[in-house]
C-alpha cells in the first residue's frame, strides 16, 4: 500500500493505492475515504493517427451536403490570478442566471447567481457584504469547482 497527498486546484486529496493487479492493470484506490477500482494505462502510449481527408465523390452535389454546426458556447472569463474577494464556484455546473450587476451593493446571504449542477438549481449566495467589482462568468457558461464567479470588495 502506498499513500500520497495530492493538491489539485488548491484542494488536498489523500490517496492510497492498496493493490495493483499487473495482469489486468486494475488497482484498488482510496481517495479521501472513498474506494475506487481504477484501470491504469501503462507502458506505451497509443500511437497518434492523423485522420486522412478524402476527396468528395465526383457524384456528390454540394447542395446535398449540409454542414453540422454546433451552437457557440458562451465564453468564460477566467482571471489568471485568484482575485481578492472572489466568490468561488463550489461545484462544476452551468450558470443559469446572474442576479447582480457590476456596481451593485450586496448583503451577506444575497443570491448572486443560480448554478445548475447535477440537474438541480443551486443559489450561490454572497458570504460578505460589499460592492460587485467584477462578474467573471455569464449566463450559459460552464464553470468548474474553484473558478472565480464574482468579485466583491
Amino acid at each position: 500500500m502506498k499513500d500520497y497527498t495530492l493538491k489539485i486546484n488548491g484542494h488536498t486529496y489523500n490517496v492510497q493505492i492498496d493493490e495493483v493487479n499487473e495482469a489486468s492493470t486494475l488497482a484498488r484506490v482510496t481517495v479521501n475515504g472513498t474506494h475506487y477500482e481504477v484501470e491504469i494505462e501503462g507502458g506505451k502510449a497509443a500511437p497518434v493517427v492523423k485522420p486522412q481527408v478524402a476527396a468528395a465523390p465526383k457524384t456528390a452535389n454540394s447542395a446535398q451536403i449540409t454542414p453540422q454546426t454546433a451552437a457557440p458556447s458562451a465564453p468564460v472569463q477566467r482571471p489568471a490570478a485568484a482575485a481578492a474577494g472572489a466568490i468561488k464556484c463550489p461545484l462544476p455546473g452551468t450558470v443559469m442566471a446572474v442576479k447582480v450587476a457590476v456596481g451593485d451593493t450586496v448583503a451577506v446571504g444575497q443570491t448572486l447567481l443560480v448554478l445548475e449542477a447535477m440537474k438541480m438549481e443551486n443559489n450561490i449566495d454572497s458570504d460578505r457584504a460589499g460592492v460587485v467589482k467584477q462578474i467573471c462568468v455569464q449566463q450559459g457558461a460552464t464553470v468548474m469547482e474553484g473558478d472565480n464567479l464574482i468579485v466583491i470588495e
